[in-house]
């Protein structure tokens, strides 16, 4: 979870400091932005929170989601997920679709909230029909994987994940990679799951370098390339995938010195691209 972005018209920050003490959520909020980021004013997280609350306790938003978001992270305030999953609920149920999105992450995993697949489903709708990326992948996973009291739904799981690849997002690419692969729900094609692990793996996506260099090794949708195979591999290994690290270990003794050479210079080479991103629609 990320703060809110700032809305365009802002106060200045000699005007944010005289309107806070009068009272003013906006300029409360404002002054939390700029000691939250060190602008203007030296960096204080604490500072930073003390103004958040002072905004979000008069109903502003943005304030509930980053005064949530902090205690997550423990920066200002203690760690507290109960306290974060309350700040960020009262933002989200004021339409806020990262706030929205975060409430669906915390049902999921039952942080602050008791664990509640049916109860997260809903919220990443919301997000995800205000066209927010990272809902839609987390709405399409969560179908795509199930749990014991939350039913797989192939059709709804690629519904969702198609979405969110389309807007560029990577573990979405991947996870499209992996239905077409396996066949879930769709006829199994090989090719055509090549082509979304590329797509995740150019712009780093570790699980998607996995996945490429796998398929490189085995000829999953694409010819069988040592080089290449090695190259994706030691990416995602970089990043601490464990199943690149352990396949890339056992794949590696299969290599001739010169093919290690060469991945590992590819591999040093490699400069992620950046994802194409669908604006989140404004309030």
């Amino acid at each position: 979870m990320h703060p809110l972005p700032v809305h365009a018209a802002e106060l200045t920050l000699d005007q944010a400091h005289q309107e806070a003490l009068n009272g003013n959520a906006d300029a409360q909020f404002n002054l939390g932005k700029a000691y939250y980021t060190g602008t203007g004013v030296p960096q204080d997280y604490a500072k930073a929170a003390e103004f958040y609350q002072k905004a979000a306790e008069q109903g502003n938003a943005r304030a509930q989601h980053n005064l949530g978001t902090m205690y997550t992270k423990g920066l200002g305030v203690p760690k507290n997920d109960v306290e974060a999953a309350k700040w960020i609920k009262k933002a989200a149920e004021q339409g806020a679709a990262l706030a929205q999105d975060g409430m669906g992450v915390f049902y999921a995993k039952g942080r602050g909230v008791p664990k509640d697949c049916n109860e997260a489903a809903k919220w990443y709708l919301l997000a995800a029909n205000q066209g927010l990326a990272e809902a839609e992948f987390h709405l399409g996973q969560l179908y795509l994987l199930g749990d014991e009291k939350f039913e797989k739904n192939y059709d709804e799981a690629k519904k969702w994940l198609s979405k969110a690849a389309a807007r560029g997002k990577a573990g979405a690419q991947n996870c499209l990679g992996v239905i077409y692969e396996f066949g879930m729900g769709v006829k199994a094609n090989p090719n055509e799951a090549f082509n979304w692990y590329m797509k995740a793996a150019e712009q780093g996506e570790a699980r998607g370098e996995s996945n490429v260099g796998r398929c490189y090794s085995e000829a999953i949708g694409v010819g069988q390339d040592k080089v290449q195979a090695c190259k994706w591999l030691l990416l995602s290994a970089d990043q601490g995938e464990v199943t690149a690290v352990n396949y890339n270990i056992a794949f590696q003794r299969h290599l001739k010195p010169e093919q290690l050479e060469e991945a590992r210079k590819l591999a040093s080479e490699f400069t992620p691209k950046a994802p194409s991103a669908t604006p989140i629609p404004s309030r």
